[in-house]
Formats: C-alpha cells, sequence, structure tokens
C-alpha cells in the first residue's frame, strides 16, 4: 500500500484536486495564490489589473498542460479514489509533504535572492527614490504602504535612525500597496511615484504618512499643488505608474516580502514596525562584519 501511494503521489493530488473537487480547488488555489500566499500582518494584493500582469504564468494553458502531463488509466483513477475514500488521511498526507515540498523550495530561492542581495545591496536601489549617503555602502530598503498605519509608525522611527546615519546609510524606498485592505494605498503609491519624477518624492511622501486619515483625490492634488509641481506633468505620469510599482512588488515577492512594512538593510531583514532599537541593533551587526 504505502508503495503504491508513494508512486501516485502527483497523479494522487492532481486527480483529488480535479475528480474528487471537480476542479473548482485547483482554480481557487491558483488565484489565491498572491492574495492570500505567507501573509503574516496583512494582504499582499494587487487589483486584477496588475494581477495579471504579476501572475502572467499562471494561465489556464499552463494548468491544463500540467493536467495532460500525467496520464493515469479510469481503471487506476477509480482505484485510488476507492483508496482515498476508505482512507482520507491519505490526502492529508499527500498535501503536507508536498506544501513541504513546495515551502522548502521557495525558501531555498528566496535565501539565495536574500544571498545575492548580501553581495551587491546596490541591485535593489533601480531607479527608485533614495535618500541619504550617497556612498551606497550600507543600503536599507523599504518596502511599504502609504495607508498602511504600521508603516506611519515604522517612518518615525526610520527618521530618527536615518538622521543619525545618513552620512553612512542609504534609504531606497519600494512600493508594496496592499490594495484589498486599503483602498488608497495604489492612488498614493502612483501619487508619490509622480511627485518623484519631479524631484519631489520625499516631501509628498512625508505629507503622505502625515495625514493618512486624508488620503483620497482632493489631498493628492492639494498636495501637489503646496509642493508647487506642474500638475499636467503629475496627472500624466500618475497615469504611467502602475507598472514601475508591479515592479517593486514583484521584487518584493521574491524575495520574501510578506507584508508591510518590510526593511532589508544589506541582507538583514526587519518586519513590522522596526523600533529604533531594532534597527540600530542591525546597522551594527552589519558595520561589525
Amino acid at each position: 500500500m504505502n508503495y503504491f501511494l508513494d508512486a501516485c503521489r502527483f497523479p494522487i493530488l492532481l486527480l483529488v484536486l480535479s475528480s474528487l473537487f471537480l476542479g473548482s480547488l485547483p482554480a481557487q488555489a491558483d488565484t489565491q495564490n498572491i492574495t492570500s500566499s505567507r501573509l503574516v500582518r496583512s494582504d499582499t494584493s494587487l487589483p486584477q489589473s496588475l494581477e495579471t500582469s504579476i501572475a502572467k504564468d499562471r494561465s489556464p494553458a499552463s494548468k491544463s498542460s500540467v493536467t495532460q502531463s500525467v496520464k493515469v488509466s479510469p481503471q487506476l483513477e477509480k482505484q485510488i479514489i476507492e483508496v482515498l475514500r476508505r482512507h482520507p488521511e491519505v490526502l492529508l498526507d499527500v498535501l503536507q509533504k508536498y506544501a513541504i515540498e513546495q515551502q522548502q523550495k521557495e525558501q531555498k530561492a528566496q535565501a539565495e535572492a536574500i544571498k545575492q542581495i548580501r553581495k551587491n545591496t546596490k541591485v535593489l536601489i533601480g531607479d527608485s527614490p533614495v535618500t541619504g549617503s550617497v556612498d551606497r555602502q550600507i543600503v536599507m530598503v523599504a518596502f511599504s504602504d502609504f495607508q498602511c498605519e504600521f508603516c506611519a509608525k515604522a517612518d518615525k522611527n526610520i527618521k530618527q535612525f536615518m538622521e543619525k546615519h545618513k552620512d553612512k546609510v542609504t534609504l531606497v524606498y519600494k512600493h508594496f500597496p496592499l490594495t484589498q485592505i486599503h483602498p488608497e494605498a495604489l492612488p498614493a503609491a502612483g501619487a508619490a511615484w509622480a511627485a518623484n519624477k519631479q524631484g519631489k518624492f520625499w516631501e509628498y511622501h512625508d505629507a503622505l504618512f502625515a495625514n493618512q486619515a486624508k488620503l483620497g483625490e482632493i489631498f493628492y492634488l492639494e498636495t501637489a499643488n503646496s509642493l508647487k509641481l506642474d500638475l499636467k506633468k503629475f496627472n500624466a505620469d500618475r497615469k504611467i505608474a502602475d507598472n514601475a510599482i508591479v515592479q517593486d512588488f514583484q521584487l518584493g515577492r521574491r524575495i520574501g516580502v510578506d507584508g508591510t512594512p518590510t526593511f532589508i538593510m544589506n541582507g538583514e531583514v526587519l518586519t513590522g514596525a522596526a523600533s529604533l532599537a531594532d534597527l540600530e541593533k542591525a546597522f551594527e551587526k552589519i558595520t561589525k562584519k
């Protein structure tokens, strides 16, 4: 029995999901992969139009080709289903083993990504807004959401930390909007991105975090006016901000970001509303290497 089950582990998995649940579970699991995968502090989803660009490799055609690659005779399929009906614990065992294998692969990929970041932190910067040291020897990347209250709290600690270490640390901002729970996260990110095109990102960034209760179209325009931005260019740039935001989001997911705020300082990862003490501890660890 054990040999039979081990030999048919993945056929069992695919057949059970498709035959016993009439194909509903695979589709549901696939669409939820972005919106509920490895959530610790919040959802990490984007609007449907942006999710499509992130998950384009998860098309129905690709799922169909995987299913078709497992060819099992109707008689064997019937036997497998009968075994599972008599021993439902087998399904749990198969799913648990599969989940563990997938988690191990993901952790390995993330560990490799973090390893590469440790070797070359500058690769994370790209075209993102930066402040602080121009040497870029110690780079702290912040994955953040302008409507996230924990991000606003952490930002106060970041400001104190950067005031002390601005000659040694380069701060980089990456957009990671949690749109399922923060309806203004994406519009705010787009407005900040547009402000960056006119050299006013950090001023706009500070205004957004200081006025989270006011986030909305009226506030975005008022802030742009107060910073003396070219409104025609500002509005035009907001319309093309999505691609850059998606790139930040994708980067975060590749290296294991699953909520906001998340900070990566030369490979040292801090999550949640990192305290000043947490930041200093990471800084000390890096400078001692």
